[in-house]
């Protein structure tokens, strides 16, 4: 795993100026996630922490000189079972939420393991409580076995003075086996895809595929419950860098 300090990098190459949170992750040096065999999926629930190995804090956020948004106690947040995760897919979606807000501008930046930016992009934020999910475009696709690490931050203008937010996570684009592989190109439906890739424990690809079919809303409900993103069941999604929620990818 590389040693460079994500969170420094991430903070000086966001535009926005925003104090570098506290509680994010450090990178993905930490990543000890890995499902044994015997491990299996029930439904879409998918695989505990604690099966998972050693996880961090989805929370966290930096905020300065007040809050871009309307509630007390509310901030960014990464939406994963844990503030690092895996992709199994060159150009995932990432998912974090944005509470109500007093009218943001958002920003997205994607950082390599050797710590060089190699993505950013600007965002709308709609003033509602939404749940952003920002594809990696295609022109940056994940390397296989790549470490990388992202950050998303919003500023506003209160009393003439700039303010804002960020929180900042880990990602690895996992190589998954030739059989797993397989298996997933040869599943025609998305839900079973989603199933194969929660037995991995890729998240971001479970949940890229469960968001973009909005009939299934019993199962995003139930992915999200499973660990303990409950909270989220109800917010609306939205899908920046896809013509729209069909055109997430399914499978690598």
């Amino acid at each position: 795993m590389v040693n460079h300090p994500f969170h420094l990098f991430l903070a000086s190459a966001l535009t926005f100026t925003v104090t570098a949170p506290q509680t994010i992750a450090s990178g993905v040096d930490d990543l000890s996630f890995g499902l044994t065999p015997e491990e299996t999926l029930v439904s879409l629930k998918f695989p505990q922490a604690g099966d998972r190995g050693t996880t961090q804090s989805s929370g966290g956020g930096g905020t300065r000189g007040g809050s871009c948004f309307t509630q007390a106690n509310t901030n960014l947040r990464i939406v994963a079972p844990s503030q690092d995760t895996f992709t199994a897919t060159a150009n995932p979606s990432l998912f974090v939420y944005v509470p109500a807000n007093r009218g943001v501008e958002g920003e997205f930046v994607l950082v390599d393991g050797a710590g060089e930016l190699i993505h950013s992009q600007t965002v709308a934020v709609p003033e509602g409580e939404t749940i952003l999910a920002i594809a990696v475009p295609t022109d940056v696709a994940l390397e296989p076995g790549g470490e990388y690490a992202w950050a998303f931050a919003v500023n506003c203008t209160i009393d003439n003075q700039v303010v804002g937010s960020a929180v900042e996570a880990g990602l690895v684009h996992r190589e998954l086996s030739v059989e797993v592989t397989e298996e997933i190109e040869e599943t025609n439906e998305p839900l079973g895809k989603a199933t194969l890739y929660a037995n991995q424990g890729i998240w971001q690809d479970t949940l890229m595929i469960v968001a973009s079919l909005p009939e299934q809303r019993e199962e995003l409900v139930e992915l999200l419950g499973s660990v303990g993103l409950d909270q989220f069941s109800d917010v609306p999604i939205i899908f920046v860098g896809t013509d729209e929620a069909g055109d997430v990818p399914l499978a690598n």
